[in-house]
């Protein structure tokens, strides 16, 4: 596969992660984000349970939804902007299999293999992958989020270094 195929894939990965771990999650687990106003209808059902608290506001949002019909509107600017196909971007689009990520806790004995720093409207974050696939973290905003990658995205996640 193009280098130039595989950064502008791992390009998609890392803005969807960022956008689900900052926009999404921490606006409803009090922190301070662009959603700052929203209201979660779901706040306090899940007492110390945060990881079902965030995953239940996630899905109440609609944001895996939203995110995934932005990539798929925008599919041929992103096949400009990238170089790829509307085919190879639709494929890409399918490989996140967006509705399936979700927060979840780090494996024990998980080990760190790397990191990406990237910036989503003006917030700056760090994407951490490991030696076990399933998951990544982000740490944004002060916080670290980790969520599980679907099998069908996680081959690409050593690829986030093609970012820096």
């Amino acid at each position: 596969m193009d280098s130039k195929i595989i950064k502008a894939f791992i390009g998609l990965i890392a803005a969807f992660i960022l956008v689900i771990a900052v926009f999404g999650i921490l606006p409803q687990l009090g922190m301070k984000g662009p959603f700052e106003n929203f209201q979660n209808p779901l706040a306090g059902l899940f007492e110390g349970g945060k990881n079902a608290a965030a995953n239940a506001a996630l899905d109440v949002s609609g944001l895996k939804s939203k995110a995934e019909s932005a990539l798929r509107g925008n599919t041929d600017r992103i096949a400009e902007a990238t170089g790829m196909s509307s085919s190879q971007v639709d494929a890409a689009i399918d490989a996140l299999d967006i509705q399936s990520w979700e927060v979840t806790n780090l494996p024990e004995g998980a080990e760190k293999t790397g990191s990406a720093n990237i910036s989503y409207s003006g917030t700056d974050a760090t994407i951490t992958t490991y030696d076990d696939p399933s998951v990544v973290t982000v740490t944004a905003m002060g916080q670290d989020i980790t969520l599980a990658v679907p099998d069908s995205a996680q081959s690409y996640l050593p690829f986030l270094s093609y970012l820096g």
